[in-house]
């Protein structure tokens, strides 16, 4: 990956569900519209994603925080089974090797032509089969490895969604070097 291309900062790197609608970039009342989209969903993703053993609640009785704990884990399967079933239903795209930052995207294999513009969809959590909507202009590309790599810079995502992304990226960031952690003893 070219650090030129993402500047400082963590990069997500993974394997994604994602398709490209090619066309023209979103503005004005459709722009704020997928910026409010995404950071909901970005938002749920994190809600979903976060350990719920808060210091608010240590105080409480082990009780209430076993019954707490019953109650997100069956939240969490019908999470799981909603996902499923629309995935099942509607079609989802290819994964693709990306690497993520929260200004830009990478992603190995076809892509579009440099230069072009359209919508970036990715699928960011398999437990919520919503994608997100990103707009994007092709800045370039580079290969790695005999692979085409398309280098996307998003244009008119707003600074909550930029923040958020941020935080989703440093999530798994720190999830990969706990993994790495617990591997090692």
């Amino acid at each position: 990956m070219t650090d030129s291309f993402f500047g400082d900062g963590l990069i997500l790197e993974d394997s994604r569900p994602l398709a490209w609608i090619p066309g023209p970039l979103a503005q004005g009342s459709e722009l704020a519209h997928l910026n409010a989209d995404n950071y909901q969903l970005l938002t749920a993703e994190a809600s979903v994603e976060e350990t719920r053993t808060h210091e608010a609640l240590k105080d409480e009785s082990p009780a209430l925080l076993h019954e707490l704990q019953r109650i997100e884990y069956k939240l969490n399967i019908l999470l799981r089974l909603t996902a499923e079933l629309s995935m099942r239903n509607n079609s989802m795209p290819h994964l693709r090797r990306i690497w993520l930052s929260a200004r830009g995207i990478e992603w190995s294999g076809d892509g579009p032509a440099v230069g072009g513009s359209g919508l970036l969809q990715l699928y960011i959590n398999p437990a919520l089969p919503q994608p997100l909507l990103l707009p994007c202009v092709v800045a370039g590309q580079r290969v790695a490895d005999s692979q085409r790599i398309a280098q996307l810079r998003f244009v008119g995502v707003s600074e909550p969604v930029v923040e958020a992304l941020d935080k989703l990226i440093f999530r798994h960031h720190r999830r990969l070097i706990a993994g790495s952690r617990q591997a090692s003893y």
